[in-house]
Formats: structure tokens, C-alpha cells, sequence
């Protein structure tokens, strides 16, 4: 029975940060300061934050992380003027 359980489990498309992490090929600490950053998609119940690998996906497709690009021009425009 327990096998069952753990089977049904590994195919949840809800993943925890380190499963998160490791689909998507980053360290830990990055998808963390993403998630706080609100670049990456999560949900959140209490203190529990959970990733939807469908939702990765689309990220992903619609080129990830915009974020970085915006503040990346942010600076390059203060540092500009």
C-alpha cells in the first residue's frame, strides 16, 4: 500500500522547491530569491510554497524570468542620466 502512496505522490504535478529547483536547473537559493521576487510562478498555502510543473513550462515558453531584463535596464537607465 505505502508503494502506491509514494507512486501517486512522484506524479503530483505540485513540486516543492528543491524538486522545483532541480527541474529547473538552478540552485536553490536562485529559485528562492525568484519566488520572492515574484518572477517565478508559485502558490502558497500558509508557509508552504509549492511549484506547478505546467505552470514552469509556460514560464518557461513565454521566456522566463522578464524580470532580470527589467532591472537590468533600470539600472542602465539611473546610470545613464
Amino acid at each position: 500500500m505505502q508503494g502506491k502512496d509514494q507512486k501517486e505522490q512522484s506524479e503530483s504535478p505540485w513540486m516543492g522547491p528543491a524538486a522545483a529547483a532541480i527541474y529547473l536547473v538552478v540552485a536553490l537559493g536562485t529559485l528562492r530569491n525568484w519566488t520572492s521576487a515574484g518572477y517565478v510562478p508559485f502558490a502558497r498555502r500558509g508557509r508552504t510554497v509549492r511549484y506547478h510543473r505546467d505552470h514552469l513550462d509556460a514560464w518557461l515558453l513565454a521566456g522566463a524570468c522578464k524580470g532580470r531584463t527589467t532591472i537590468g535596464n533600470t539600472i542602465k537607465k539611473r546610470k545613464s542620466s
